[in-house]
């Protein structure tokens, strides 16, 4: 994660970049997807399928 240091601090996303505001300040980080370049690759299929087990799990824990 990425600091910003400037007299404006930014919310959102701009350009696969999100900016936003956390109690250690304002963040930036770089979109999942563009970090790997190609979401579809089939090397990361079992972390996709992991991904989404974990987070349909996460929702019916939360009720």
């Amino acid at each position: 994660m990425a600091r910003q240091s400037g007299l404006i601090k930014l919310n959102g996303t701009l350009g696969g970049i999100t900016f936003y505001k956390t109690q250690d300040g304002h963040l930036a980080r770089e979109r999942w997807c563009r970090c790997f370049k190609n979401c579809n690759d089939p090397n990361f299929q079992r972390t996709r399928e992991n991904g989404a087990e974990f987070g349909a799990l996460e929702k019916l824990a939360s009720f």
